[in-house]
């Protein structure tokens, strides 16, 4: 299962991460007025859950962020998606510029900004990720691996199969510890905390040792449960 960017002649799928609710409204607004269907959010967690109901072909960030800043958001982007990267602020510098670009940003606005600009830079960028594939990750239950989108094998252990298949079984939606343990087939209690949070970060030293594009796309979230945040398939 595969999807592809849409066609930028038909708009985009865009979510704007903005906390000032007057540029946020501004930019959703204009840029629908473009044809582009757009959802607009605060930061980064609001981001996630918005990801998590639906893919965006470009995600639109300020850099002063509360929480979160845009640019720790875009080298997160950068390592979980393929979906393109603006920069909409207020830094000018040449030091913001060149943070955001390391960082991972497709390309950088400052504002007050164009619309006009805007959508012409997002529908050019469209262009270069039209055919790309979206970040769909593999899970291989018979042989226990994990392979990222491109494909670089992760080998799993038992409980971090067995985790693993318990995220997929709802992508992007969260799952309650209590559900996991009993996956697992371990008591709810606070060892059962500590031993899932070391299986975890083994995980993501494991993908980070594998290869350094991509990171494991396991969130926490609301210090609940955990959620898979990126397309998942089984094999």
């Amino acid at each position: 299962m595969t999807s592809k960017t849409q066609n930028p002649l038909q708009g985009l799928r865009v979510v704007v991460v903005e906390d000032s609710d007057e540029l946020r409204l501004f930019l959703t607004v204009g840029l629908s007025d473009f044809g582009h269907q757009v959802r607009g959010v605060a930061d980064g967690q609001a981001l996630d859950d918005a990801l998590a109901k639906a893919p965006a072909d470009v995600v639109i960030l300020d850099i002063g962020l509360p929480g979160e800043d845009g640019v720790a958001i875009a080298r997160r982007l950068r390592s979980t998606c393929r979906c393109g990267i603006v920069m909409v602020t207020c830094c000018g510098q040449v030091d913001d510029r060149v943070h955001s670009f390391e960082s991972g940003a497709d390309l950088y606005f400052v504002k007050p900004v164009d619309l006009r600009e805007l959508d012409a830079g997002l529908r050019s960028l469209a262009y270069r990720l039209s055919g790309q594939l979206q970040s769909v990750w593999r899970l291989n239950a018979i042989r226990s691996k994990l392979f990222t989108p491109d494909g670089v094998e992760i080998p799993l252990g038992a409980q971090e199969l067995i985790f693993l298949r318990r995220l997929s079984e709802s992508p992007g939606e969260n799952v309650l510890r209590s559900d996991i343990f009993a996956a697992l087939g371990q008591p709810n209690d606070h060892y059962a905390d500590r031993r899932l949070e070391t299986l975890i970060c083994r995980l993501r030293a494991r993908v980070r040792a594998a290869t350094p594009d991509w990171e494991l796309p396991v969130r926490s979230r609301h210090n609940l449960g955990y959620a898979f945040l990126a397309e998942i398939e089984h094999q």
